[in-house]
């Protein structure tokens, strides 16, 4: 298996209020210090919970993430929680579950990327299978959003070197990733044409131009001088989504290899993680996560009880470690 960075991200989608967040962060932190996550393990602690020598040095060594996207209406107490355990910082990030194109205006009921960046957001998920097909988000929608969000880091770029600002309020409006999710519905996947369908969805994401022109280059950094330093692809098969059936892990591998080619070949990205999402759970994770173009996942209805979320984190790293 190849050394990779584990990705394991929570989509709360349209689920717990700020309060019920805090509590289950609460609770979430709690189960990481009982297993010495960070590293703090101190003698009451390894008094009062058995845990293997072994197990404790598989967490310390692995290379893994955590990241949240609550409502945005619980993204201020997500953050507070985040700050108010320092130790977890490394490993613990928070994401938005959308966000607009535009920085500010008359968008009623949208969200700008200064506003997510001002809960320390360092992902925002673009581009979700529900919001293709519940919201009618099309695929120039979605590449809008791609577009403006490394426009958005590239200026941030520019703004910090000729400013050199390292404050804490500059470095909490830094660069935004976007984890943007494609994936196929099952009338396509029967058909044989989901890897032609999920390269045609790269591709509309990626090839945005802001003058509204296709371009030919299939390489936005080449078009509209953007490097995409950092990009997560979140592969979701849309007829395995909260369905309870998840992809066969091989068929998994092979879509994540075809994405990983596909976006060496004709993009120039310097970190690319792909991840699935799909009817996530603690009975296969460890089978998802041994595949060696298989870097994360992203879990929907498994992650609203911090123990079940908590038992995938577990299982994730156990596995790669």
């Amino acid at each position: 298996m190849k050394k990779k960075k584990i990705i394991i991200a929570a989509n709360f989608k349209m689920n717990k209020t700020h309060i019920e967040m805090r509590k289950y962060l609460e609770s979430f932190f709690k189960k990481l210090k009982e297993f010495g996550i960070a590293g703090n393990f101190n003698d009451d602690m390894k008094r009062s919970v058995n845990i293997d020598s072994n197990y404790k040095s598989a967490f310390a060594g692995a290379e893994a993430e955590i990241i949240f996207a609550p409502a945005f209406t619980a993204l201020n107490e997500a953050y507070n929680a985040i700050e108010a355990h320092p130790k977890f910082k490394n490993i613990i990030k928070l994401a938005s579950q959308n966000v607009y194109y535009e920085l500010s205006g008359a968008y009623t009921g949208e969200i700008s990327i200064d506003m997510i960046k001002a809960f320390n957001c360092s992902y925002a998920i673009i581009g979700h299978s529900e919001r293709r097909w519940i919201f009618n988000e099309n695929d120039e929608l979605i590449a809008k959003k791609i577009y403006a969000v490394l426009n958005y880091n590239k200026k941030k770029d520019t703004d910090n070197t000729d400013n050199n600002v390292h404050n804490n309020t500059e470095r909490r409006c830094g660069k935004l990733v976007p984890i943007l999710c494609v994936g196929e519905n099952l009338e396509i996947k029967k058909s044989g044409k989901a890897f032609d369908f999920v390269a045609a969805q790269l591709d509309s994401a990626l090839n945005y131009s802001a003058d509204g022109s296709d371009n030919i280059n299939g390489n936005i950094n080449v078009a509209d001088d953007i490097d995409i330093e950092k990009l997560i692809i979140a592969y979701e098969p849309i007829w395995a989504i909260g369905t309870g059936a998840p992809i066969e892990p091989e068929d998994g591998e092979k879509m994540h290899k075809f994405i990983y080619e596909y976006l060496t070949d004709n993009y120039s990205i310097k970190n690319l993680s792909v991840i699935y999402g799909g009817s996530v759970t603690e009975k296969n994770i460890k089978n998802l996560i041994e595949k060696d173009h298989i870097d994360g996942v992203l879990v929907g209805g498994a992650s609203l009880e911090p123990q079940s979320f908590f038992n995938i984190y577990n299982f994730a790293v156990q596995t790669y470690s």
